[in-house]
């Protein structure tokens, strides 16, 4: 009797059970030496993710294969930096990764061109300076972003180091933990905008203060992006620190344990058992109490006011709780770096102050511990090189994926596109009243985080008027976050990448012009209308002789 076919999921769970990829680091780099394509296919296309290698995309994207080399991300809790540790990320870049160092939007940094022979240098020298790739991909606990500014900032509440790098280490390696049924998000953010986002992470833990006035922290689970956003669900909690860590080993226990999760991998996240399952929040609450050994005190939670998405990055300067020190946020275009660039960041901070850089979610980072007199020197430095904090200038409030130049699931180009874009925004609107932030992904997949942004951009391929299959872009406009959370809008509008800029620039200049200084730009849609917007715009494309 013949077999039925094994489905993807199936070879995929499989896979996964029959060795756990973290106990096979030796092996992985045994077959390294021996060239890129010594390496079988269950560990090619499976196990490498556990320690952040995914072969490489030919620049085709879905249409295309593989070039013989590696995208290797690292993993770096809270995006924690020491000088020495970026320099050496420097090095790496320089002598194996072709010039290549992307900031991500989970506070890591990922290299693009990787050869298979230089994989045990690499991890020997990540080592030696305390860096590890362990868990930046795969179906395990993804790297625990924080706020930059955890332990500088002015507010107590802020200081949740010590907790990034306890659930890390209770989480990350643990084989307890390495067979999840998709990829797990924790963010732990203690600042008032609540930078990271845990609005979409599968766990975000913020600080709370009870109305008896104890501090204490509040737990939201199940949010995520990607074709089925869903916003994170708060459990009526209130704990306090020590209980951190137990309840994020429980909520992984809960995660792991879910076999309904392990039918289709796409339908796997956490989110999953709120969107399809009918969980709700007393179901979560009551199943979790399974995983837990301790009783979570009950507690209906305050919603706190936090800032919209437009003033969440920590740009320009920042004054810290020890007395002459300020922490330097510098906007970068894309979380792109170079080894050059990479050193002269390193050399500010060794030089005028203590040595501490994070990376922001917003692909930007920090410099932390700059004295009071070296301020303006440091402000001159980065001007010179390029670098302006101004914040609110498009290049710096422009996040995008890694596109079709590397990925083999994107649809179109994102990082040299996204830039020439805004580029020309920044020349029509140089001082924007009101900044807005751009997110651009190659795919539905979203890991540019496009649906929560103000102007999203999601990568398609369509036919032109003269038949010819071309790269676009489907419009979405609305997203917000902060304490109103909205998930943008599709608007109805194909354009092409030659049409973005001056469709967005129109959009910009009637947002610039017609609403009053409070006016968010999410309100604007909905008092103009999706449909009025749609109709502008597609007017405009008219007349330019593109659709």
């Amino acid at each position: 009797m013949t077999q039925p076919e094994e489905s993807k999921t199936a070879k995929h769970e499989r896979i996964k059970g029959e060795k756990n990829p973290w106990e096979m680091l030796p092996e992985i780099l045994e077959y390294a030496r021996q060239g890129f394509g010594s390496f079988p296919e269950e560990e090619f296309n499976v196990r490498l993710r556990w320690w952040g290698l995914y072969p490489q995309g030919d620049g085709a994207g879905t249409k295309g294969g593989t070039d013989p080399f590696f995208m290797l991300r690292l993993r770096l809790p809270g995006g924690k930096l020491s000088a020495r540790q970026f320099r050496l990320i420097g090095r790496l870049s320089a002598k194996y990764a072709r010039g290549t160092a992307d900031i991500t939007v989970r506070q890591n940094i990922q290299f693009h061109w990787i050869p298979a022979e230089a994989l045990p240098d690499i991890f020997d020298q990540l080592a030696s300076e305390g860096m590890t790739s362990m868990g930046a991909c795969g179906d395990d606990t993804r790297n625990i972003t924080s706020c930059p500014l955890s332990g500088l900032d002015c507010d107590p509440r802020n200081d949740l180091a010590d907790l990034v790098a306890e659930a890390t280490r209770a989480l990350n390696g643990n084989p307890v933990f390495y067979n999840l049924p998709r990829k797990f998000k924790i963010t732990l953010c203690g600042c008032e905008s609540e930078c990271t986002y845990p609005e979409i992470n599968d766990v975000g833990i913020t600080p709370v203060r009870h109305e008896d006035g104890r501090e204490g922290f509040s737990v939201q689970v199940g949010g995520g992006l990607s074709t089925r956003p869903h916003f994170a669900v708060r459990l009526h909690y209130f704990l306090n620190r020590e209980q951190i860590i137990p309840l994020l080993v429980g909520i992984a226990s809960l995660f792991r344990d879910q076999d309904v999760l392990r039918q289709k991998r796409e339908r796997a996240r956490l989110k999953f058992l709120f969107l399809e399952h009918g969980w709700d929040r007393e179901r979560f609450e009551k199943e979790l109490s399974r995983h837990l050994d301790f009783l979570p005190e009950a507690w209906v939670p305050v919603e706190r006011h936090r800032p919209a998405q437009t003033v969440r990055d920590h740009a320009g300067f920042q004054r810290q709780k020890d007395v002459g020190k300020w922490s330097l946020g510098i906007p970068l275009n894309q979380g792109g770096l170079t080894p050059d660039l990479i050193d002269k960041i390193a050399w500010l901070s060794e030089v005028y102050a203590d040595k501490d850089i994070r990376l922001t979610p917003q692909q930007n980072l920090l410099i932390a511990g700059i004295s009071e007199n070296a301020r303006e020197t440091v402000a001159s430095r980065l001007a010179e090189w390029g670098l302006p904090l101004d914040g609110s200038h498009f290049l710096s409030r422009t996040v995008s994926c890694t596109g079709k130049s590397f990925c083999r699931l994107a649809l179109v180009e994102t990082k040299d596109w996204s830039k020439s874009l805004a580029q020309e925004l920044d020349r029509l609107y140089p001082h924007p009243r009101k900044p807005l932030n751009i997110h651009v992904t190659g795919c539905p997949n979203d890991c540019g985080q496009q649906r929560i942004a103000e102007i999203g951009l999601q990568g398609v391929q369509f036919k032109g008027r003269d038949g010819i299959l071309q790269d676009g872009f489907d419009l979405f406009l609305g997203g917000e976050t902060g304490s109103r959370k909205f998930f943008n809008t599709r608007a109805g509008i194909r354009i092409s990448q030659e049409q973005a800029a001056p469709l967005l620039s129109r959009l910009v200049g009637m947002y610039e012009d017609s609403s009053d200084p409070e006016e968010s730009f999410h309100d604007f849609v909905l008092r103009e209308g999706l449909e009025t917007i749609r109709e502008l715009l597609k007017e405009e494309i008219a007349a330019s002789g593109q659709d």
